[in-house]
C-alpha cells in the first residue's frame, strides 16, 4: 500500500476518525460506523490492515489491553493482503461485519493515530 496515498486518506477522513476515537459510548461508535461513507470505511480498513501487519506500530500498553478474541478477529479479518483486498471490494454490509465486531476496541486501536508522540 502506498504510504503517501494512505496519508492523504487519513487527512481526508481525519475528523471522522477522531470522532470515532473520542466517542465514549459503544452505541454512538456503532452509529458512526453505520452512517459512514464507503470511502471512510475503506480508510479505516486500510488503517487496521497496516496496524495488524505492523507497518503502523501499536503501543504495548494498548496491545496488552486487547482481549484475545478481538485480536483473533483483527488478525483473521485484516492481516492478510488477500482478506483486506476482498473486504475493500466487498459490499458495504460485508465491510461493516468485522468492524462491528471490534467496535468496542476502536479507541484503543486508533490511539496510535492520535498520539504519535508516544511511539
Amino acid at each position: 500500500m502506498d504510504q503517501s496515498n494512505f496519508k492523504a486518506l487519513l487527512v481526508r477522513d481525519q475528523l471522522w476518525l477522531e470522532e470515532l476515537y473520542s466517542t465514549p459510548s459503544l452505541p454512538n461508535r456503532k452509529r458512526l460506523l453505520n452512517s459512514a461513507s464507503d470511502k471512510k470505511l475503506d480508510t479505516l480498513l486500510k488503517f487496521l490492515h497496516l496496524l495488524t501487519t505492523g507497518e503502523i506500530k501499536m503501543h504495548k500498553k494498548n496491545f496488552d489491553a486487547l482481549e484475545k478474541s478481538k485480536l483473533r478477529v483483527l488478525r483473521r479479518s485484516f492481516e492478510s493482503k488477500a482478506s483486506i483486498k476482498r473486504l475493500l471490494k466487498s459490499e458495504r454490509l460485508e465491510k461493516l461485519k468485522p468492524l462491528q465486531k471490534i467496535c468496542s476496541v476502536l479507541p484503543i486501536l486508533l490511539y496510535t493515530l492520535f498520539n504519535p508522540e508516544e511511539n
